[in-house]
């Protein structure tokens, strides 16, 4: 096992004290007292401008061209200081000013172009996997760093999807120059000159002006009386600027876009050799019409992000986000900390959300939806709407550097109206695959805009292609002859609104229509999605309501498959979503469904696991089976043991509904509840004994600021309700029982609740046959959760419901005794006393270890993810 450490605190900066004083040096700044990030800034420019002109022989007098240069770099940090939100159509309940700097994640990128107006997307990226043969095709390049492109070569031509952080990188280019930060992105002391090329493109409209001119037009101002201009006409002569052009599909005619390129060739082909830099960025759709070429100016293409940038962004934007609103605080640390794991949760238990996840401005709107409270990944219909909105409308006429619209607004809910109906389609013809080609895509749209009594449906559709194509890139060339939406999702989600709006109120259509589809792999995300969309997008739970119904009633489909589908419905849109009475029939339905031996085993799993969730419960959960006393057979020989005493044994391994009661009511905290060696391990005094090496790797995976709750406390598969607590050692299911020895009054004299001893356990898993398994001789995989329990002998992939698996009790009565997870028992295994008993086998191993006979053993201090307990009440004494 490894774990990460968690990010170094470092405290930015004081607060509130009545001086403050800047004195600047060579390479840097000193500050006296407590002061603003603003004054920082203002500091730090007046050093840079120095800097920056010491070794140059410029005309302009020495003392108002640094005066210039300060005004400008201050311009430029103050400018693009804080991320910009506009345009996400997502507001916070206090104004957020987050640093760009504290949230920033280097972006990669491929050398190359893709062959349509996206790349060929794995599921990590939209929805289908590259095949062999198109691997070998495409000859993908591996991603490499931008900063590195950038340090290589003169010019870079940055292609990439919308919110595929384009903008963003030249203005985090733009402000690490302007703080003296060249190192940080290997450019040294460069001059940042950032600017929209569609700011170019209009001025181009009234006359022919060079780019070195409108440079100057540009910044003209900004600088009070001081000649900015100048000072940038002087860096570009000196070969000490980064020319940083955003934007060229913001240029929206073909004849204007080329005669940008054709401007900034022009001014890249001089300014290249005084030892200037470039940077153009654009998307890729319209690209290729006015593709430049020219010495040392490469393209590259921005790839999605993958798992460790997603959670470098995550942990970056909780602990920015803690810190502004609640400040520098303990506190703060502990609230990042809840929602980076909340947050990663959500992303990675729906293929879905982790597809979008996977671009940087989709995965902004996730985390700032999230903050507002929806609940993900269940009510990420909220979240799919808000994406579509967005990159249909708000996205469009916000992200433009210029502050102008890039092109023609596109009515929202027109187009969903004909997009909707496209993507069902669309997933009739071709599900799973999101491609179609563009003529049969036409033809399509030709016929939807006749349905609506359009008078030119030809034109109408032509017009449509190219609105969402180049205004919104939801739906793009995907290959030669082929479109499809830029994320399969999108489709999916899509094809879910058509199905709602389908019904018109009435839930037949829409039921008779899922009903064929369940089973399909491809269709289960568009079914969960409807029923969300009814029940919250449309606010229609009844509809909703009727549709899971059916769903449990009818059946159709393999054997438990529409069940599970229904209750999956359920979680995601409760509460609300749905009438209560359908909860509850669903409820019902999950139920029989996970005892039931027929139905495959990772279904009973599943919906085992969707009882938990939706708040069902055994109502024995906290129970005990009576085994009286007498002789068993023991052992693999079966020879003859007596246990003297009637004693009680839990009819389930303790949950973690259970456990969490131990957690709330402070048992990590509580010293009486632990035993001496114990409390060692709890505050850390056992790490300093002399141990073996054993001991201490499992103690070093595990550190002190960990053992306060189960190791595996948050993982939101073994954290649910009504499966076996796992992650905790010897001594944590030691003190559960003295804390639970308070909580039971009903104990009989001379009885203490404990841990079970070696005998005490494998007598009520046989009873007094000795036989081989509770249920009795020979495996049987409906009876337990052990790798063979899954046809493939793989295993179902983790802990089971305590309850799941009623042909495998025991005759006391007691589950769960063969598999699920291994139990602790209080009995030594040896002599020296370095190791204790486990009993019952696991879900990762072999049936072979699930019989009743079979002993292993661990050492105290292990904490694995198949390891759990249950407790017994039984004589002190023994």
């Amino acid at each position: 096992m490894t774990e990460k450490r968690p990010p170094s605190k470092r405290t930015t900066r004081q607060t509130n004290p009545p001086e403050q004083e800047i004195q600047a040096g060579d390479q840097s700044i000193a500050v006296g007292g407590s002061v603003t990030d603003s004054a920082i800034i203002h500091g730090q420019t007046i050093v840079l401008a120095e800097r920056f002109w010491r070794d140059l022989k410029p005309a302009l007098a020495p003392e108002t061209l640094r005066e210039a240069t300060a005004a400008y770099l201050a311009y430029l940090t103050d400018r693009h200081y804080y991320l910009s939100l506009k345009g996400m159509g997502v507001a916070d309940r206090v104004p957020l000013r987050l640093k760009l700097l504290d949230l920033y994640v280097p972006l990669k990128a491929r050398m190359e172009l893709p062959e349509g107006d996206t790349w060929k997307r794995d599921l990590s990226l939209a929805g289908r996997d590259i095949t062999d043969h198109e691997q070998e095709v495409l000859h993908f390049g591996d991603p490499i760093p931008l900063l590195d492109v950038l340090k290589r070569h003169s010019g870079v031509i940055v292609l990439g999807d919308p919110g595929a952080g384009k903008t963003t990188f030249v203005k985090y280019l733009a402000l690490r120059l302007a703080r003296g930060e060249g190192k940080k992105v290997g450019l040294d002391d460069y001059l940042p000159i950032l600017l929209p090329l569609a700011a170019f493109a209009n001025a181009l409209q009234s006359r022919d002006i060079p780019l070195d001119d409108f440079i100057a037009e540009y910044f003209e101002g900004i600088g009070a009386n001081l000649p900015v201009s100048d000072m940038l006409a002087e860096a570009l002569k000196a070969g000490r600027t980064l020319i940083l052009l955003d934007g060229l599909d913001e240029v929206r005619d073909l004849n204007m876009r080329n005669t940008v390129v054709e401007r900034v060739m022009d001014f890249y082909a001089f300014h290249r050799r005084q030892g200037n830099k470039f940077v153009l960025t654009s998307r890729v759709v319209g690209y290729r019409a006015v593709r430049p070429s020219a010495e040392d100016l490469v393209e590259c293409t921005i790839v999605d992000f993958e798992d460790d940038e997603i959670e470098e962004f995550i942990a970056q934007w909780t602990k920015a986000l803690e810190k502004q609103v609640q400040g520098n605080t303990a506190i703060a640390t502990a609230d990042a900390e809840t929602e980076h794991r909340e947050l990663l949760d959500a992303i990675n238990h729906n293929p879905g959300v982790r597809q979008l996840a996977s671009t940087p401005l989709l995965l902004t709107i996730l985390a700032l939806m999230k903050r507002q409270g929806v609940s993900l990944p269940e009510r990420r219909v909220q979240l799919y709407d808000q994406y579509v909105n967005t990159l249909l409308s708000t996205w469009n006429r916000a992200r433009s550097l210029s502050g102008r619209a890039p092109g023609r607004d596109i009515d929202e809910i027109q187009t969903v109206r004909i997009l909707a109906p496209l993507a069902l389609w669309m997933h009739e013809i071709s599900p799973g695959v999101g491609l179609v080609g563009r003529e049969d895509m036409r033809r399509k749209l030709e016929e939807l805009f006749l349905e609506r009594g359009d008078s030119s449906p030809h034109q109408a559709a032509r017009q449509f292609m190219m609105d969402v194509r180049e205004h919104a890139a939801l739906l793009l060339e995907r290959g030669p002859g082929e479109y499809g939406f830029i994320h399969l999702t999108f489709e999916e989600y899509l094809a879910a609104v058509a199905l709602a709006l389908m019904g018109q109120g009435d839930s037949k259509p829409i039921i008779e229509t899922l009903s064929n589809h369940v089973g399909e792999q491809a269709w289960r995300e568009v079914t969960l999605l409807t029923i969300g969309y009814l029940g919250i997008r449309q606010q229609l739970p009844k509809i909703a309501g009727e549709v899971v119904e059916a769903l449990v009633n009818e059946k159709p489909g393999p054997a438990g498959e529409a069940v599970v589908l229904a209750g999956d419905a359920v979680l995601d849109t409760w509460p609300g979503g749905v009438p209560i009475q359908s909860r509850d029939k669903v409820t019902q339905a999950l139920t029989e469904t996970m005892h039931d031996g027929s139905i495959r085993p990772e279904l009973r799993r599943h919906a085992g696991l969707l009882l938990g969730r939706l708040g069902w419960r055994p109502v024995d959960l906290d129970r005990f089976a009576e085994v009286p006393a007498g002789e068993f057979q023991a052992g693999v020989k079966k020879e003859a043991r007596e246990i003297p005493y009637m004693y009680f044994i839990a009819r389930y391994p303790v949950t973690n509904i259970q456990f969490a009661r131990f957690v709330k009511e402070d048992g990590y905290q509580t010293r009486e509840y632990w035993s001496d060696l114990g409390w060692e391990w709890r505050t850390g005094k056992y790490d300093t004994r002399t141990l073996q090496d054993v001991e201490r790797d499992w103690l070093e995976h595990r550190p002190l600021a960990k053992r306060n709750v189960p190791y595996y406390w948050h993982n939101i598969e073994l954290s649910n309700p009504i499966v076996p607590v796992v992650g905790v050692c010897f001594f944590e299911a030691e003190a559960y029982c003295n804390w639970m020895a308070k909580k039971i009054v009903a104990v009989p004299e001379g009885y203490v609740i404990r841990l079970p001893l070696d005998g005490e356990w494998e007598r009520a898993s046989r009873g007094t046959d000795g036989r081989e398994y509770p249920w009795g001789e020979g495996f049987d995989k409906t009876a337990a959760n052990t790798w063979e329990s899954e046809a493939t002998g793989s295993g179902l992939g983790g802990t089971t419901a305590v309850c799941t698996f009623p042909q495998g009790t025991s005759p006391v009565g007691a589950w769960d005794m063969s598999g699920n997870v291994w139990e602790w028992t209080s009995t030594w295994y040896d002599d020296d006393k370095k190791y204790r008993i486990v009993r019952g086998g696991s879900w990762i191993g072999y049936q072979w270890f699930a019989r009743s006979s079979f002993c292993n053993w661990s050492i105290p201090l292990m904490f694995n993810d198949d390891l759990g307990f249950r407790i017994v009440i039984a004589p002190k004494d023994n």
